[in-house]
């Protein structure tokens, strides 16, 4: 990773030349870290890492990157398109976001008639229509279908790994330092619920990665503003919402920079004003295509959700305020356990964790992993909640955050927050209440305990030591479950 602060398209690159090598060079079938290819192809870049590591000079912040990117990597090549999904089904049912992604393969079209008509039909095609155009490159390469099929995983690899690539900007934007840095990018390197997604061939991860980019892109209009910026930051927006519509919660935090630089800039009211409305002209054909050709053709509400998942039979107080907790792991009653997991809280807090799943069902030598894993999480969540009340309250200068970015950053979390509780506490499904709607909180926070962690000055204290063991902890676990996972069957 380069030492200056600009962009590098660099990262990127080498992402893209691993992930073609591992579409048309290895075996992406297999459900199990077992194979030696895959020993074999790890063991294979730690020799070239230790090799050229004195000729090619690595920054932490890029080990830590390459590390995450590694652990991804396993993830997604143990983990099957049917495990751990969400609406995918399967390919060859003509349903689900498989179905929906095979029909593009194969007509090369949008499927027609009623989206309501097929599961997950009615959501936006952005992320589909590039997964069934890279299967079709990667068919017209004599690849095995079942290959092809596992090849999609490989998108939804370089979307969340690009996540934590564009974190890292983010995070030399707003000028973090050594410490900031470094615990923000273990918690997005390592953080389960990317890592989850990363093998989830829904629409989630490319609406996640469009909605950080954005992030990012108006921390640098804000900065200078341009008719390039906004156009780049309309078009991350709008193909956000393309692929999947709440990736429009960016919105409100965005509208937000875009009023303080009205305020702070009077002179140039015209300039912004017509960058403005540049910016809409892009943002809202793009964003909202989809649902108003829905809505004139065939009658689909605008924000059209289907009934889905388990229904809970509790009162709101009950999803509230009963935070009894049986298991690290989210109670199902398809797991055997005595109900579905119902306080709003405690699932996102263990769907964060865990997704659906009960990971001791496929090795009870995870559970101990798990375990510690929940309780690294509970206490970083609340010295998150913490970090961010005190950062952006904080009037004496104690945090060193810009006050635009500190604005950035608290409306996108009010945003997020309580654009998840609207949809999770307005419907009675326990799917609704998945951590995966509210992804982008982890950039959020990771920043703030970055900033937090910048803010001690005393780094031999054992508070901040104590904090340091718990951010090292938390991603050491994580790897440890999620590795473990894939030599479990």
């Amino acid at each position: 990773m380069e030492n200056n602060r600009s962009f590098s398209f660099r990262p990127f690159i080498l992402m893209t030349a691993l992930i073609l090598f591992l579409a048309f060079c290895m075996d992406t079938t297999a459900e199990t870290l077992r194979k030696p290819q895959y020993m074999f192809f790890l063991l294979s870049v730690f020799i070239v890492l230790f090799t050229f590591r004195r000729m090619v000079y690595i920054t932490e912040p890029a080990l830590i990157l390459l590390c995450g990117i590694i652990f991804r990597t396993s993830y997604i090549l143990y983990t099957a398109i049917w495990t751990r999904q969400h609406d995918v089904i399967d390919f060859g049912t003509g349903e689900g976001h498989a179905g929906y992604i095979e029909y593009i393969y194969n007509n090369l079209s949008l499927p027609s008639g009623d989206p309501r008509e097929k599961w997950a039909f009615f959501q936006p095609p952005l992320h589909h229509i590039l997964a069934g155009l890279w299967m079709r490159f990667c068919a017209h390469f004599q690849l095995a279908y079942r290959q092809v099929q596992e090849n999609v995983q490989l998108l939804t690899l370089f979307y969340i790994c690009s996540v934590t690539i564009l974190t890292f900007f983010i995070c030399r934007e707003i000028k973090l330092k050594e410490w900031g840095v470094r615990t923000a990018l273990l918690i997005v390197c390592f953080h389960p619920a990317l890592t989850i997604m990363s093998g989830s061939i829904n629409n989630d991860a490319l609406s996640l990665v469009l909605a950080a980019l954005a992030v990012y892109l108006v921390i640098l209009w804000y900065a200078s503003p341009s008719y390039k910026l906004i156009i780049l930051l309309a078009l991350a927006i709008g193909l956000s919402m393309m692929a999947k519509l709440s990736g429009g919660t960016v919105a409100p935090a965005v509208a937000a920079l875009f009023l303080l630089k009205l305020i702070k800039d009077k002179q140039n009211i015209r300039r912004y004003i017509l960058q403005y409305l540049v910016f809409g002209i892009i943002v809202f054909p793009l964003g909202i295509w989809w649902e108003i050709r829905n809505m004139i053709k065939y009658d689909m509400p605008f924000n059209y959700i289907p009934p889905v998942g388990e229904q809970l039979n509790v009162s709101m107080a009950a999803r509230l305020f009963d935070l009894r907790i049986h298991s690290v792991f989210p109670a199902m009653i398809s797991n055997g356990d005595a109900y579905d997991e119902y306080n709003v809280f405690v699932s996102l807090f263990k769907t964060s964790l865990f997704d659906d799943a009960n990971l001791s069902l496929e090795s009870h030598s995870i559970t101990l992993f798990a375990v510690i894993l929940f309780v690294m999480a509970l206490i970083l969540a609340v010295i998150s909640l913490i970090a961010t009340v005190l950062i952006v309250f904080d009037r004496k200068g104690k945090y060193e955050m810009a006050f635009e970015h500190k604005l950035l950053f608290g409306i996108l979390y009010l945003s997020l927050l309580g654009s998840y509780l609207s949809f999770a506490l307005g419907s009675d499904n326990y799917s609704a209440m998945n951590f995966r709607y509210i992804a982008l909180i982890i950039t959020v926070e990771a920043v703030f305990l970055g900033i937090f962690a910048d803010a001690v000055k005393d780094r031999h204290h054992l508070r901040f030591r104590l904090f340091a063991a718990i951010v090292y902890g938390f991603a050491a676990a994580s790897a440890s479950t999620y590795i473990m996972l894939g030599f479990a069957r």
